[in-house]
């Protein structure tokens, strides 16, 4: 029922990040309370810790963390200031249970027995409540293995790892170092999370953490248990702030010797701990791996994106130096020829009327400036010092404080919303474009290299890896992304319609979901048909409310159980099912190769490069390499085989590298779409694998691999169009919903 579908022979096993547990809930818990060592047991305990009003969460949070601690500390012995080392979990009606270390006790001491009475009076309480036991399992099982992490820290990690409240920081590295002018620097973690299901599977997730950090003070040091301390290179460094790890330098993979770096090996110094404690503890376990079967033969792409619009091009604060604007505006012209710059009083005048004045045929490009470390350009006029993630986050404090001034831009989106809200949609296409001190930098290299040695400019332009090439692709690439934004929203809300001549026909309705704490959901949704090698749009807007009252106007969502912030649902009107994919704790998360351990392989990769350095001699037997043979593969399916050059897919010599990989499990199927390039020496994210299940109307899980709808969706995958360059990892039906609520 899949058009295009390739079975696949003799795939790569991937290792994952999850752990199956086999053995029932109250058992595990039990094992997991069996002392592993002659130093330290664990023990628990349990607290009611209530919120003030008008408490705030993370001062709320604060204070149960120092009040754990002072509980523990009285139990213990110990006095203000000491570490203790604990987990904490939330109970039902504001009940805490938090597992910390304790002095070892024999296994059949009293004290142990009435440790596993006490425990097992906890589990029939919970299960009585119909409360699920994983979140004990959880605790107890993330308290093992940060042990282990701490204990194993030099072994396998140049920084010792750092445990703050309940929290531990792993494979640390400072990626700005302390400067004298400044007083300060940036040092970068992993966030070790643990998660364990009500379906006994276990979850290892490493977030990427960013702070800016200053020198100890020695007279608060002893004191200070509220901060978050780094020890590195004989320093102490106590975090100031929390930065935004969205930039963070520290990669999902590295090659050679940069691999004991990259979250991959930490992913697998972790999963490796995991194994050998489980093991340690007697408890059965299986690691869940990633196999592909089968590959899905099918992009589109060599889409006609000429754009129908006339384009307003409008400077929202950027300062561009003379050179700068020249180059910039030439760059533009390529893509967009015959735009028509506006001034920013233009558009704040026809802002105030709605754009009523313009033909609706009208697009408007608005250059914003992203100032210092900012991710982004969204600020409050009357309060400059507060930044926002995303548009979401100033959205919440819209709707809280209406009388707050933004930025033109962030306004114009707070508009835009407010009037599909009302239905009364802005009646032109609005596209932002971010221009940051890097792009600006990068146009000073362009220029500056192009003057000097022009010969030498255009050899430079060849070599892959050379600055100027990678100055000039990030400019090129964002004009380009920032044409094909336009031209799906023009697509979609001027011309409802694209040209996609090999997808069947049918009958959708795609929906994509935000959510912002306490505001109802809101709802994006596109009608569409495929008919005759087109896809028309046949209605779209966005609806807000609870779940209750979306899924009376939208009927089909009533199946759902409830609704997620950023999900996503195709709905087939003909066959009447409901499509969904989405990555979760649950969903694997490719870390490394199965057939062999990959850890144990670095380590005898540095050893054999010290003593051949040692030797006077040059090392080049690299095991951790970028190689797709599946012996050599240290990440399978992320670092992908090249399809022939007589591959009919094989768009040029450098985009040969795609595929849709799928891996059907019990209720649906994995879903993973490679990348179309080689693999660059670093990778900062890896791709994710997401879920793909299909609902009929009572709600029940359908056979995926064998319904039209699993291959309409997967046919409506893009190659160089969504992503200049590259395979999309989302499809056309999942862009044009999420451009109603993200854009």
């Amino acid at each position: 029922m899949i058009p295009n579908l390739n079975e696949l022979t003799d795939t790569p096993i991937a290792r994952t990040n999850l752990i199956k547990l086999e053995e029932d809930q109250l058992t595990i818990i039990q094992r997991l309370l069996a002392p592993v060592s002659n130093i330290y047991t664990i023990d628990f305990m349990v607290q009611r810790f209530t919120k003030e009003r008008k408490e705030k969460s993370a001062d709320y949070y604060a204070r149960i963390h120092q009040e754990v601690k002072s509980c523990v500390r009285q139990k213990l012995g110990l006095e203000a200031g000491q570490e203790v080392k604990y987990e904490l979990h939330c109970l039902p009606n504001y009940h805490h249970v938090f597992f910390f270390l304790a002095p070892a006790t024999n296994p059949n001491s009293q004290a142990h027995r009435t440790l596993a009475e006490r425990i097992e009076t906890l589990c029939q309480q919970l299960t009585a409540e119909n409360y699920d036991l994983s979140r004990l399992i959880q605790g107890l099982f993330s308290l093992h293995l940060k042990m282990v992490m701490l204990e194993k820290a030099s072994e396998r990690f140049s920084v010792s790892p750092t445990y703050f409240n309940s929290t531990l920081f792993l494979n640390a590295r400072l990626t700005q170092p302390v400067t004298q002018k400044s007083g300060t620097g940036v040092m970068e973690a992993f966030e070790l999370d643990i998660y364990a299901s009500e379906y006994n599977e276990l979850a290892f997730t490493l977030h990427k953490r960013k702070f800016l950090v200053e020198p100890e003070d020695e007279m608060l040091l002893s004191l200070d248990d509220t901060s978050v301390w780094f020890n590195i290179n004989n320093r102490r460094l106590k975090a100031r702030r929390k930065l935004d790890a969205r930039d963070s330098k520290l990669d999902f993979f590295r090659e050679r010797s940069g691999y004991g770096e990259c979250q991959a090996y930490t992913y697998n110094v972790v999963m490796n701990a995991a194994c050998e404690r489980l093991s340690e503890l007697e408890i059965p376990h299986q690691p869940i791996p990633f196999q592909a079967t089968h590959e899905v033969n099918q992009f589109a792409t060599d889409l006609d994106q000429q754009l129908a619009n006339t384009l307003l091009v409008v400077n929202n604060g950027v300062k561009f130096s003379a050179t700068q604007e020249a180059y910039f505006f030439d760059a533009l012209a390529i893509q967009f020829p015959g735009y028509q710059l506006w001034p920013l009083a233009s558009l704040k005048h026809s802002q105030q009327t709605g754009f009523s004045e313009l033909p609706a045929d009208t697009s408007i490009l608005v250059l914003n400036a992203v100032e210092g470390e900012r991710s982004n350009s969204i600020s409050q006029q009357d309060n400059a010092s507060v930044e926002y993630n995303d548009f979401y986050a100033a959205f919440a404090d819209a709707r809280k404080q209406p009388e707050l001034n933004w930025d033109t831009y962030t306004q114009l989106k707070l508009d835009r919303l407010q009037g599909w809200l009302n239905q009364q949609p802005l009646p032109v296409v609005l596209q932002g474009m971010n221009i940051d001190r890097k792009l600006l930098d990068a146009i000073d290299l362009i220029n500056e290299r192009s003057k000097r040695d022009p010969a030498q400019y255009e050899i430079d332009l060849t070599k892959p890896h050379s600055r100027l090439k990678s100055a000039v692709t990030l400019l090129n690439s964002k004009i380009r992304r920032t044409k094909t934004e336009l031209w799906f929203k023009e697509s979609l809300l001027n011309q409802h319609h694209i040209l996609l001549p090999d997808l069947a026909d049918g009958h959708y309705t795609a929906y994509a979901v935000r959510k912002t704490k306490n505001n109802p959901f809101l709802l994006g949704y596109v009608e569409m048909k495929t008919e005759c090698g087109q896809l028309r749009v046949v209605d779209t807007g966005i609806t807000e409310g609870e779940f209750e009252y979306l899924s009376v106007d939208h009927p089909a969502l009533g199946r759902l159980k409830k609704l997620f912030d950023k999900s996503f649902y195709l709905y087939d009107h003909t066959t009447d099912v409901l499509l969904t994919t989405y990555n979760s704790s649950r969903v694997p998360r490719l870390i490394g190769p199965a057939q062999f351990n990959i850890v144990d392989s670095y380590v005898y990769q540095e050893q054999e490069k010290a003593l051949a350095e040692r030797q006077g001699d040059k090392f080049s037997g690299y095991t951790i390499t970028r190689s797709a043979k599946p012996e050599q593969n240290v990440l399978p399916y992320l670092i992908s085989p090249a399809r022939s050059k007589y591959d009919s897919l094989a768009k040029t010599q450098k985009m040969k590298h795609h595929h849709i990989y799928l891996q059907p499990h019990e209720n649906g199927v994995f879903v993973l779409v490679s990348d179309a390039q080689p693999t660059n020496p670093t990778i900062a994210h890896p791709n994710l694998v997401e879920n793909l299940l299909i609902w009929d109307a009572q709600g029940k899980a359908v056979d995926v691999f064998n319904h039209p709808l699993t291959g309409a969706y997967l046919n409506s995958f893009t190659l160089d169009m969504l992503r200049s360059g590259e395979s999309s990892k989302s499809s056309i039906f999942t862009k044009l919903a999420r451009l109603m609520v993200e854009n």
